[in-house]
């Protein structure tokens, strides 16, 4: 299983399709998918349908910045906070190139710029917003997940968008893990799954199950999410490792025997 998805990234790599040609703007694509159907996670056929037009190059960049958001977000929340920025700016200037009839490749930029650079002054702010995006994302994809009627999963998210949101001037460094992680999970599950597809073997089988089991991703995420949670609250990876040397140092210690 790992061969054959190794030998699908190196082929694809090798292809100069692959990096000349990057597709359709990932964030823009996401954006799509998003509008009015916060619960995406929930619905395996317009999710499969994204993800088949993401590239390869965005997956694997998706899967690099999904992983240092689950198990280093909280150690390099301004770096993560600054990339949020930016591409939420890039989310608003692609509206606003739309209501201008066009104008996304200034219109992109200079407010993804102009995002970032704001964006650490109000770092507290930016917090509270980016806790209070995530916030709603969970309580959207929470409320369809445990049955709640989906056409009003917009409750579940206006519900988690307040709550986070408060908690981010009460709370501010649990919110930091918690929007990391999140976020995180969610970026790499979009490119584990979209590598996942190109893998002609796995295809129809994983779109089968996802259709089969709507669940599947909202566990995914969940569960990623809760490990990246236990790891961020354990100091990041490096303070587990610290952790997990001292108790294995105690124990040496203990078990020995005087001379």
């Amino acid at each position: 299983m790992s061969t054959t998805l190794l030998t699908t990234l190196a082929q694809s790599a090798s292809d100069d399709s692959f990096f000349s040609d990057t597709g359709e703007n990932p964030l823009a694509l996401l954006q799509s998918a998003l509008a009015g159907r916060l619960d995406l996670l929930n619905h395996p056929g317009r999710l499969v349908d994204t993800l088949h037009q993401i590239n390869g190059v965005w997956a694997v960049i998706f899967l690099i910045l999904g992983a240092i958001c689950v198990f280093n977000g909280l150690r390099w929340h301004k770096g993560v906070i600054i990339i949020l920025a930016g591409m939420l700016g890039a989310l608003a200037g692609l509206w606003v190139g739309d209501k201008m009839n066009g104008g996304h490749q200034v219109a992109a930029p200079a407010l993804a710029l102009l995002f970032m650079v704001v964006a650490l002054p109000g770092l507290r702010f930016a917090v509270a917003l980016f806790g209070g995006l995530a916030g709603a994302f969970i309580g959207a994809n929470g409320w369809t997940a445990s049955g709640g009627d989906e056409s009003i999963h917009y409750v579940g998210a206006l519900v988690g968008l307040v709550v986070v949101g408060m908690l981010a001037f009460m709370a501010f460094k649990f919110v930091i893990v918690l929007f990391t992680t999140v976020v995180g999970a969610t970026m790499m599950s979009v490119g584990a799954l979209t590598v996942m597809l190109r893998v002609d073997a796995w295809n129809e089988p994983l779109v089968e199950s996802l259709h089969n089991n709507p669940l599947i991703v909202p566990l995914l995420v969940g569960v990623s999410s809760l490990v990246g949670i236990v790891v961020q609250e354990g100091g990041g990876m490096k303070g587990l490792n610290d952790k997990a040397n001292k108790a294995s140092s105690g124990a040496e210690k203990k078990g020995a025997k005087p001379a």
